[in-house]
C-alpha cells in the first residue's frame, strides 16, 4: 500500500512539473509575442535550468538574447545620438543594422547620424575656409549644408556673410588693381562703395585719402619697382627710399625697399659664399650660406650649396680625424671615420683604399692577438692557424715568421713527446727512445726528455 502511494505521489509530482513547465513555456511565448524579451528570457532560463532540452527553448532563448542585444545596442545608439556622441551612435546603430536591417527605425536613425556627421564636417570645413578668408570655398561648404538641411545652425547667416565678404574682397581687389593701373577715379568709386557697404573695411579710408597723393608717388614707385624687377638693387633702393620717405605705407614700397636692401646684401653674401665654396673653405661657406638661407630660404642654389658645403665639411672633418687615427694605428676608430666619409662621398677612392688598409691592419692585429693568446696557453695548432692566416694576408708581418716557426716546432715536439710517452707506457722502449732522441736533437731542454732518454737507455742496456 505504501508503495502504491509513493508511485502515485511521483506521478502526481511529474504531472505538476510538466504543468509548471508548460505554463512557463506559454508565458515565455506570450512575452515573446509582446516583444518583452527580458521577461521571456527569465522564463526560458527557469525552464532551461529545470529541463535543458524542453521543446524549442534553446532556439527561443537565442532569439530572445539576440533581441535583447539589438534593443540594448539600439537604445545605446539613441543615447549617444541624444548626447551628441555621433561616433558612438554610428557604431551602435551600424551594429544593429548589420545584424537586423529592418530593426525598428535603426536604419533611418543611422542615416540621420551619418547625415549629422556629414553636416558637422561640412560646417567645420566652412568655418575653416571662413577663418582663412577662402570665401568661395566657404560659400560652397555652407551652400551644401543648406541643401541638405536649410535650418542647420548658422549656416544661412554664414553663407550670406561669406558672399558679402567675397563681394567686398572682389571689389577691393578690383580697386587695388585700378590703383596699380593708375585709374584713380574708378578706384575711388569702388572704395566709396566698399566703405558704404562695410565701414572700416581694410584700409579703404586711407586709400581714399591718399588717392590723389598716389598719383605723384606712383611715378617714383614704378621706377623703383622696375629697377627691382630688373635686379638693379642700388637704383631700386634710391627710388623706393624716396617713396617711403614721403609715405611709409605706400602700396608695398616699404616691403620692396626692404627686399631690395636684402637682395643687395644677399648679392654680397652670395659672392663671398661662392668664393669660399670654390676655395674649399667649407666652414666659411657654411656660415655665409646659412646667413643667406636665414634671410631667404628660396635663394637660388643656396640650400643646395649649403647642403653640399656641410657635406664637404663633414667629409673633410671625418677624413682628417680618420687620418689621425690611421697614423696612430687606432684602426677601429679610423675605420669608423673612413666609413663615415664613404657614406657621404661614396666615390672617394683614396678613402676607400685607406679604409681597406685600416680594415686589413685591424684584422691582422686581431689575428695576431688571437695567435699570441694561443701561444701563451700552448695551443700550438690553433696558433699556427692564426699565424698562417696572417701570412696569407701579409707576408713579413711583425715577428709572425719567427712565431710560426716556434709554434710548428712546439707542435712537433709535443706530438713526439706524446708518442714517446705512449710507446713507453705500452712497453715499446725502443720506439719511446727513438721519439725522445728526436726531441733531444730539436730541443735538449724540452720538459723531462733528458731524464726519459737516460731511463730508456738504461732499460735498453
Amino acid at each position: 500500500m505504501n508503495l502504491e502511494l509513493a508511485w502515485e505521489k511521483i506521478a502526481d509530482d511529474g504531472a505538476k512539473r510538466e504543468r509548471w513547465l508548460a505554463g512557463l513555456y506559454e508565458k515565455a511565448r506570450r512575452y515573446i509575442a509582446y516583444r518583452q524579451w527580458e521577461e521571456a528570457l527569465a522564463c526560458l532560463e527557469q525552464i532551461t535550468l529545470t529541463e535543458p532540452g524542453y521543446r524549442d527553448t534553446s532556439e527561443l532563448t537565442a532569439q530572445a538574447w539576440q533581441e535583447v542585444r539589438l534593443s540594448q545596442a539600439y537604445n545605446r545608439g539613441l543615447e549617444c545620438l541624444d548626447s551628441g556622441d555621433l561616433e558612438g551612435a554610428q557604431n551602435h546603430l551600424s551594429w544593429v543594422v548589420a545584424h537586423s536591417p529592418g530593426y525598428r527605425d535603426a536604419l533611418a536613425r543611422l542615416r540621420e547620424v551619418q547625415q549629422q556627421s556629414r553636416l558637422i564636417e561640412l560646417y567645420r570645413k566652412g568655418l575653416d575656409y571662413y577663418t582663412r578668408g577662402q570665401w568661395r570655398e566657404a560659400i560652397e561648404a555652407f551652400g551644401n549644408i543648406i541643401a541638405i538641411e536649410p535650418g542647420y545652425r548658422h549656416a544661412l547667416d554664414m553663407l550670406a556673410d561669406s558672399r558679402q565678404r567675397l563681394e567686398l574682397a572682389d571689389k577691393y581687389a578690383q580697386a587695388t588693381a585700378l590703383v596699380q593701373e593708375k585709374n584713380w577715379d574708378a578706384a575711388a568709386e569702388l572704395f566709396l562703395q566698399i566703405q558704404a557697404q562695410a565701414p572700416g573695411y581694410a584700409d579703404v579710408a586711407e586709400q581714399l585719402r591718399q588717392a590723389e597723393r598716389m598719383r605723384s608717388l606712383h611715378h617714383l614707385y614704378e621706377q623703383g619697382r622696375q629697377a627691382y624687377r630688373e635686379g638693379n638693387w642700388s637704383q631700386a633702393i634710391d627710388f623706393l627710399d624716396q617713396v617711403v620717405a614721403a609715405q611709409e605705407d605706400f602700396l608695398d614700397a616699404a616691403h620692396l625697399l626692404r627686399e631690395a636692401i636684402r637682395e643687395k646684401q644677399l648679392v654680397y653674401l652670395s659672392q663671398d659664399a661662392q668664393e669660399a665654396f670654390d676655395a674649399g673653405r667649407w666652414a666659411e661657406a657654411i656660415e655665409h650660406y646659412q646667413a643667406i638661407v636665414a634671410m631667404r630660404p628660396d635663394y637660388p642654389r643656396a640650400q643646395a650649396r649649403l647642403i653640399e658645403a656641410r657635406r664637404q665639411w663633414q667629409v673633410e672633418k671625418a677624413y682628417g680625424e680618420g687620418l689621425i687615427k690611421f697614423k696612430a694605428r687606432r684602426w677601429l676608430e679610423a675605420i669608423v671615420r673612413f666609413e663615415e666619409v664613404l657614406a657621404l662621398d661614396p666615390g672617394n677612392h683614396n678613402v676607400r683604399k685607406l679604409l681597406a688598409q685600416a680594415s686589413l691592419h685591424k684584422k691582422l692585429e686581431d689575428l695576431y692577438t688571437q695567435a699570441q693568446q694561443s701561444l701563451r696557453v700552448g695551443r700550438w695548432a690553433e696558433a699556427i692557424e692564426w699565424l698562417e692566416q696572417i701570412q696569407s694576408l701579409q707576408e713579413g708581418y711583425g715577428d709572425v715568421e719567427r712565431l710560426l716557426e716556434r709554434a710548428r716546432l712546439q707542435l712537433q715536439l709535443s706530438n713526439l713527446y706524446d708518442q714517446g710517452v705512449r710507446a713507453w707506457e705500452a712497453g715499446l722502449r725502443s720506439q719511446a727512445l727513438a721519439a725522445f732522441v728526436q726531441i733531444m736533437d730539436l730541443d735538449p731542454n724540452y720538459r723531462d726528455v733528458a731524464q726519459r732518454v737516460k731511463a730508456a737507455q738504461a732499460v735498453a742496456g
